[in-house]
């Protein structure tokens, strides 16, 4: 069973690999089978394949894409992250609250992990 400190590094590489574009480091995050709900209710991702399409897509979507990691909450082998993200399109942006959950293995990798967020609570970047 991963460690509380554990469970928050692999949760604070994330954001870091997410933010400097890294899928490589992105998918290192994951167990190879990781189950991704992005945002919960639709189909996962699934596996370094999936997460990686997911990514692809993501970040085909946007100019840039930054995680602002509030805070992060450790309970035994789990986390939820308050996160802001900041979106990028041209010269406009938009930011979005989210949660996300992970669920760290005993390798310290990503299991499982589960975004909530809602478009319709995103805000243009000043507002």
């Amino acid at each position: 069973m991963p460690t509380p400190e554990q469970v928050k590094a692999i949760a604070e590489d994330y954001v870091a690999a997410s933010n400097a574009n890294d899928k490589q480091a992105v998918l290192s995050c994951f167990a190879p089978d990781a189950v991704w709900f992005d945002p919960v209710g639709q189909a996962p991702h699934v596996g370094h394949v999936g997460i990686g399409a997911f990514y692809d897509q993501t970040r085909a979507m946007a100019d840039r894409i930054e995680m602002k990691l509030i805070d992060a909450i450790v309970c035994g082998e789990e986390a939820a992250m308050v996160l802001e993200i900041h979106v990028t399109m041209g010269e406009s942006g938009m930011i979005m609250d989210c949660v996300e959950t992970v669920e760290v293995n005993d390798d310290g990798k990503i299991a499982r992990m589960k975004a909530y967020w809602d478009m319709s609570r995103a805000r243009t970047r000043g507002a």
